[in-house]
């Protein structure tokens, strides 16, 4: 596999993991201080989706640990705008947005 199918591949094996309701508060509670988020929020903008970002890191004893530091949250406001918001949850913060507005012309 190659590129974008090995991401969708990784996708499908990510679906089936349950986030716990305290994961979900942490990440939203960082969504809450920051501003620009908040401006998506008053503008309508609904959270989504939460999807962590789980890294497998094998330690030098052979174990290995897996860890949910980050987290991609999915804004949606209308069927036509939406934004996608990438959250470092070890360090609490947002570390980048990107909106997205469709515009659909009907003929």
């Amino acid at each position: 596999m190659m590129g974008g199918d090995m991401g969708a591949m990784m996708d499908r094996f990510r679906t089936d993991v349950e986030v716990s309701g305290a994961y979900n508060a942490t990440v939203m509670s960082i969504l809450q201080e920051d501003t620009d988020v908040q401006n998506l929020l008053t503008q309508g903008y609904s959270v989504s989706a939460v999807r962590p970002i789980i890294k497998t890191v094998v330690e030098g004893d052979g174990s290995v640990v897996n860890k949910a530091s980050s987290a991609i949250v999915t804004l949606q406001n209308s069927s036509t705008c939406r934004a996608t918001v990438w959250v470092d949850v070890e360090a609490g913060k947002v570390t980048k947005i990107v909106t997205v507005t469709v515009t659909v012309i009907e003929k």
